[in-house]
């Protein structure tokens, strides 16, 4: 039902927005930039208050201009010289808002921005609170305790070839129950379920924040390992694939993690079963040795993989990427939304030649970079751009500690 409804419902994108250029191109002649003025230093909370309802269609370039553009704008306010193809109706639920009604910022508040954009504190402030260093190391201690405690357990006195009494009635009622089957299936699918549910957001963090780390590298990265990263779209083989071909190691082998834990509830939920010993007279739960064995297998894997999670200082940003204005925060001010490569893409594959290819014979042009750059408005402001602009210098890249 829900791949149907998805399919009925037009999203009015042009192709799927897999990747950062992707989710910038739909803001390249945007007149909502204004709204996101120092929100590149805020907390990612603050973004939830903007009382602002924005619209993606197509847009006519000017009142006199037949020109036709696709992109998100502010429908009822000022566009800039830039009006819908299809009239707003006065009586619809859109807020009015006039952008040049706003006070402009003052010079205590830009004096605070340039200082907030240099600071290692806002730079390398925000992880997920799953990753922050407390959660890690618990999440290493209790993996690796658990991970001792179940080998340990399952070898002493050779417990599950030889069985153990189940401590319910084995005896199935009229419609086939088992007390102790159902026990000795449920506990271990129960607890590799949560293994599995604990890896997936972590996987994902990894996958979201790989084009983040390429920018963050002093020498910036080209377009293909960094703007047009599409590891949160891709499937859990796919991207595992893609990433040690790109040499991601990390984002490979976690993917591969957080696949191989979806084994777990399985094998657990099927390994223990009651089963009747001759020579003892008695029915003990045993093991299937064979898929025992396996399960021991991919429970060590998992378990010392939690020893990789340990994000570096590359994979921290000032806030959250959730949402598009959280993103759209890191190059409201960029001349990046203004370059050629950007300017009214025809399909995903004339953005993806655009960015690949040399467009500028200027070193370090075609190179992309997360950092403090100088934005339209000649100030300083933290997010991605080009590393090398001839009309503005080099990037600032941070490269200190968190403190």
């Amino acid at each position: 039902m829900l791949i149907f409804k998805l399919r009925r419902d037009p999203s009015g994108l042009r192709w799927d927005p897999r990747s950062l250029a992707d989710i910038l191109s739909l803001f390249q002649r945007s007149n909502v930039l204004s709204d996101f003025y120092g929100s590149e230093a805020r907390d990612g909370s603050t973004f939830m208050g903007l009382p602002k309802k924005y619209t993606l269609r197509y847009w006519i370039a000017g009142k006199k201009s037949s020109e036709i553009f696709h992109g998100i704008q502010q429908l009822q306010a000022p566009l800039h010289g830039f009006r819908s193809n299809q009239e707003p109706n006065e009586k619809s639920g859109h807020s009015k808002f006039d952008l040049e009604s706003q006070h402009p910022p003052t010079a205590l508040t830009l004096d605070s921005l340039q200082e907030d954009v240099h600071s290692p504190r806002i730079r390398y402030r925000w992880l997920p609170w799953f990753l922050t260093d407390s959660f890690v190391v618990a999440w290493i201690v209790i993996a690796i305790v658990l991970m001792l405690a179940f080998v340990i357990i399952s070898f002493v006195n050779n417990a599950t070839r030889k069985g153990f009494m189940p401590k319910l009635t084995t005896s199935k009622t009229s419609q086939g129950f088992s007390p102790a089957d159902f026990l000795y299936s449920l506990v271990p699918c129960l607890i590799g379920m949560i293994i599995f549910l604990v890896w997936q957001p972590i996987d994902m963090y990894f996958r979201a924040l790989q084009p983040f780390a390429n920018l963050s590298s002093p020498r910036g990265s080209a377009a293909d390992g960094s703007l047009l990263l599409d590891y949160t779209a891709c499937l859990p083989v796919e991207v595992s694939i893609k990433a040690a071909l790109a040499g991601h190691y990390k984002v490979a082998w976690i993917s591969f993690i957080s696949l191989l834990s979806a084994t777990l509830p399985i094998l657990g939920g099927g390994v223990f079963t009651a089963q009747y010993f001759i020579p003892r007279q008695e029915v003990r739960v045993a093991a299937d040795m064979s898929g025992f064995y396996a399960l021991v297998v991919f429970v060590v894997i998992c378990s010392l993989s939690f020893l990789m999670i340990w994000p570096r200082q590359k994979r921290r940003l000032p806030h959250d990427i959730r949402t598009l204005g959280q993103i759209l925060s890191f190059v409201y001010e960029s001349r990046l939304l203004h370059d050629a490569v950007f300017w009214q893409p025809r399909s995903k594959t004339d953005l993806v030649t655009r960015l690949v290819g040399t467009l500028t014979g200027d070193k370090g042009s075609s190179r992309y970079a997360f950092g403090v750059y100088r934005g339209r408005d000649g100030c300083e402001h933290l997010g991605i751009d080009r590393l090398h602009r001839p009309e503005s210098g080099e990037m600032f890249i941070a490269t200190g500690s968190l403190k």
